[in-house]
């Protein structure tokens, strides 16, 4: 045989299988299956022979033949609502840290808030056996996925809290409302709008809700024109402000569910020929203008004044959560962690002007920091 014949069937020789480790130890397949598996006793030597053939001959556990095996497929699946989206990367980073350095790989699906696809997507998890799901920023709005979550494998949202009887990690939305609206506030601003997130999102309702609670701590009141619908994205936030310009009575602050928003605010804010924060105070929320791809071209800014939220604490959170599930069963208490937030004070929010003069057509700049 020719040495190019002898290299084709060396290339397409089939997976080493625990026979094959058996035949070359000269042991059985009981005995080989116990070493490798850690399972039963197996004498020192014979153990270290058959790590070290099972290693020579490139043997490799079937994670499908140790599933079948456990009823552990050592994967867990992760819905995040958008991968553009700067949040999340820190939130997966966490997850991932845990979980991985605990031996399970992470399936990553990306549902674009759009509900077919989250059930597919869900769908084909349940249906690769992983051994738990983590929804983060997931909004269960029809009954097919509630349904498939409810006779599926243990579940963690991260976030949004869909439903009450449900784990949950995320950061809190109360604290942080607190903290913006006292901060404006304090800078003197009376007339504070906000730009709400989708109305399917626990998160946003739980922040819009809190608003309402803040600015009356203040003697305040918020005013429906003061309060615009948003989905997190620039375009709500341009949106936003041409509503706002159309009013007699315009608010001197806006308060965004998140940074994208607050670009938007601010970009559509400079093309009408307003200042921010001389003119209009803007705030956002995650504190993620790290990413500055995500600037328009006409902003730049040296920092937008935000809520940070612990993004990789919360992922870790989260997989530590689902591991203890998994450990303890689905009959245990109801995990819930709730993640302190911190007030960045950067550069978009001001004291109110007093004078109220005609809006200069001046720039600010927006960098991050």
């Amino acid at each position: 045989m020719s040495k190019g014949s002898s290299e084709i069937r060396t290339s397409s020789r089939k997976r080493p299988t625990i026979a094959d480790v058996a035949q070359a130890c000269g042991l059985s397949r009981a005995t080989v299956a116990r070493a490798l598996s850690g399972k039963g006793y197996v004498d020192g030597e014979k153990r270290l022979l058959i790590q070290q053939t099972a290693k020579k001959i490139g043997y490799r556990t079937s994670a499908l033949a140790r599933a079948l095996r456990t009823q552990r497929s050592a994967s867990v699946g992760v819905l995040i609502a958008d991968i553009t989206n700067p949040i999340f990367p820190q939130i997966v980073k966490g997850i991932d840290d845990v979980l991985s350095a605990r031996g399970h790989t992470i399936l990553l699906c990306n549902t674009d808030e759009n509900p077919q696809k989250q059930l597919a997507l869900a769908s084909s998890l349940v249906d690769r056996h992983v051994d738990g799901l983590i929804l983060v920023s997931q909004s269960l709005e029809t009954q097919a996925i509630r349904d498939l979550l409810e006779g599926g494998p243990p579940c963690v949202f991260v976030n949004r809290r869909p439903y009450e009887a449900a784990d949950y990690v995320g950061p809190d939305n109360i604290q942080a409302i607190n903290l913006l609206v006292d901060h404006l506030a304090g800078l003197g601003h009376k007339k504070i709008g906000y730009i709400a997130g989708p109305e399917s999102s626990s998160t946003s309702r739980e922040r819009l809700l809190q608003f309402s609670v803040a600015l009356e701590r203040h003697g305040l009141s918020p005013k429906p024109e003061w309060i615009f619908p948003g989905n997190y994205t620039i375009e709500c936030g341009r949106e936003a402000v041409r509503r706002m310009m159309t009013l007699p009575d315009r608010p001197t602050a806006i308060m965004a569910a998140n940074d994208i928003s607050a670009i938007g605010i601010i970009d559509e804010a400079q093309n009408r020929g307003l200042s921010v924060p001389e003119d209009l105070s803007v705030t956002g929320f995650d504190d993620v203008l790290g990413f500055s791809d995500l600037l328009p071209h006409s902003l730049s800014m040296r920092g937008l004044t935000t809520i940070c939220q612990p993004k990789r604490e919360i992922g870790v959170a989260a997989a530590e959560m689902l591991l203890r599930r998994l450990a303890e069963g689905r009959e245990a208490n109801l995990q819930s962690v709730v993640l302190p937030v911190s007030l960045k004070v950067r550069d978009t929010t001001a004291p109110l002007r007093s004078d109220r003069v005609k809006p200069r057509r001046t720039r600010c700049k927006l960098a991050t920091q």
